[in-house]
């Protein structure tokens, strides 16, 4: 009858109910007196005894609260029949503290049997929600709190220039500065959506990204990735005002004609590189320089600087490398003999021209670009920047160059049985697949890119991935001797959606719709006296098709 009693009671009134026993039972410690947490602050306790209780007996000295001081506080006592009900002070339980429930030995039944031993319970009440704070930011990222609000739009009324709102200890709003992501419990990814209800995923990025500010408010921060504008949740943003940032964030410089990426991380406050490819002659050795993209550069006072793309970044995997197998081969192993030179206590490079993944593969990647129409020193440049020259853990025990099923809450390596098996699955079932066809499930268009166009949008968490395998590509074409990029191609973007055809004309068919913007296409030559472009087929069923060049636009390449 008890426990039917109890469950009735805590399933009608919604609140905690403790059963216990007038000697000659005891306490019954399984019907919760464990301590509780995140309890409400007008938090109401049921004692339920077996027996009906004096009600006499029943006052601030038998059954009390008091916080962990010892200081007692103000409740009210009801009791009734087998019940005592203890109700919250007026003003309610502090928020984030701790009380405990006594229920003493002063207790009795009815007729004067007390309880056989007292009996305690501790509680402790949910944290405050925090208030919407305006504040003045010091250069040191160290803020001091203006007014408080219940609410953001109070707070976003008082905002002057300036200051930040905080929510908590967090900045949630600024006038300007950059965003730089962090994980969640969940996951190490943030996700960037299209729109501000987080409906329409777009791209993603590792943790300790840095994103350029747009603006934010309670429920969103508006950004933007490689120029492109995108949203993400609060719980992936550190915002950081621009007064805190200083020289702490990543840069661009040049040297000896080559262009370097210094990217900063937030989380280590240290700097990594690689080589992105030629410098732009716009650019001067020693100075900073910062992009979110890679191509249009600012100075440090923010002023646009110049233009340049990079040439194997943009460049279409359907083109043809003019080396030859032989000069792969060659080339990979004056590769791996230098590696070895130059990092003589790396055990990794120790005998690299000998166990490296890559050796021999020059035959096999010439077939696959002519089979496949995917190009071999693309291939190449992203086995090196993936396998760390096929010299990694997952490509000597996995023959996994390219980090395929790898992924970043879940980094177990897939393993392949040879390492053509490997490159075969990354072109038949990455990129042949979902990747290159136009409108394709990632369909972003037939580059390394970055993560606002081609394969870098849906292939790696990384920003820089096909930036990083792009400069990959550009040392390998420098070391032969740089024929691909002397003889490069004119390349252009689409700008806006765009059919394809199978002839200069729209009295030809259309092969496929572009139905994304800022497309790359590779162009073979303008059609004389037309305003049409002959371009590489994405498509995979031709080798040639047209688009109409008012709608290409295209962009200036580092030479």
């Amino acid at each position: 009858m008890l426990l039917l009693l109890h469950k009735r009671f805590f399933t009608l009134l919604l609140i905690s109910t403790f059963v216990f026993a007038i000697l000659p039972l005891t306490v019954n410690a399984e019907l919760g007196w464990n301590a509780s947490v995140d309890q409400p602050t007008d938090k109401t306790w049921t004692i339920t005894f077996n027996k009906p209780v004096a009600p006499t007996s029943v006052n601030t000295n038998s059954v009390f609260v008091v916080d962990e001081m010892g200081n007692k506080v103000t409740t009210k006592l009801l009791p009734d029949s087998d019940k005592v009900i203890v109700s919250p002070p007026i003003e309610g339980y502090n928020h984030s503290t701790t009380y405990f429930l006594h229920i003493t030995t002063d207790v009795t039944n009815m007729d004067g049997t007390p309880l056989k031993e007292s009996v305690r319970k501790k509680f402790t009440i949910v944290e405050a929600d925090p208030t919407y704070d305006t504040a003045t930011l010091h250069p040191d990222g160290t803020t001091t709190v203006r007014q408080s609000f219940d609410t953001y739009n109070e707070a976003l009324v008082s905002l002057t220039a300036g200051q930040v709102i905080l929510y908590g200890d967090t900045i949630i709003k600024m006038d300007s500065g950059i965003v730089v992501t962090k994980p969640t419990t969940e996951s190490v990814l943030t996700i960037i959506y299209a729109d501000q209800n987080f409906k329409k995923e777009e791209t993603y990025v590792i943790n300790d990204t840095e994103l350029e500010y747009v603006e934010s408010t309670e429920n969103y921060v508006k950004i933007k990735v490689a120029g492109n504008p995108g949203f993400i949740k609060h719980e992936n943003s550190n915002l950081l005002p621009w007064a805190t940032v200083k020289d702490n964030r990543s840069y661009y410089s040049t040297r000896n004609g080559v262009l370097t990426h210094s990217i900063y991380s937030n989380k280590t406050r240290t700097f990594s590189s690689y080589q992105a490819g030629k410098a732009p002659a716009f650019l001067n050795d020693g100075e900073r320089y910062y992009s979110w993209n890679g191509s249009h550069f600012l100075d440090r006072n923010g002023a646009q600087v110049g233009t340049g793309y990079q040439y194997f970044q943009f460049l279409s995997a359907r083109s043809k490398t003019q080396y030859t197998a032989e000069d792969i081969d060659a080339y990979i192993l004056t590769m791996l003999q230098s590696l070895e030179v130059d990092y003589p206590n790396d055990p990794t490079y120790h005998n690299a021209a000998e166990k490296s993944k890559l050796i021999g593969l020059g035959a096999f990647l010439k077939e696959v670009e002519e089979e496949q129409q995917i190009n071999a020193l693309l291939i190449l440049a992203l086995a090196q920047h993936e396998s760390t020259y096929g010299l990694s853990e997952r490509a000597q025990q996995f023959n996994n160059l390219f980090g395929l099923k790898v992924y970043d809450d879940r980094p177990v390596p897939e393993y392949f049985e040879t390492i053509e098996d490997n490159i075969l699955e990354l072109v038949t079932s990455f990129f042949n697949k979902n990747y290159i066809p136009p409108n394709s499930a990632y369909g972003y268009g037939a580059i390394l890119g970055n993560k606002v166009v081609g394969f870098n949008v849906k292939y790696a968490s990384d920003p820089y991935w096909g930036a990083k395998a792009a400069g990959h590509m550009y040392r390998i074409d420098k070391t032969m001797g740089g024929k691909d990029l002397t003889n490069s191609h004119t390349i252009g973007l689409t700008t806006e959606a765009l059919n394809v055809r199978s002839g200069p004309d729209t009295d030809f068919e259309r092969i496929f719709r572009y139905t994304k913007t800022g497309i790359p296409v590779m162009i073979v030559k303008p059609v004389e006296s037309s305003p049409w472009l002959k371009i590489i087929s994405d498509s995979a069923d031709y080798d040639e098709l047209f688009v109409h060049g008012d709608y290409v636009e295209h962009i200036p390449i580092v030479k």
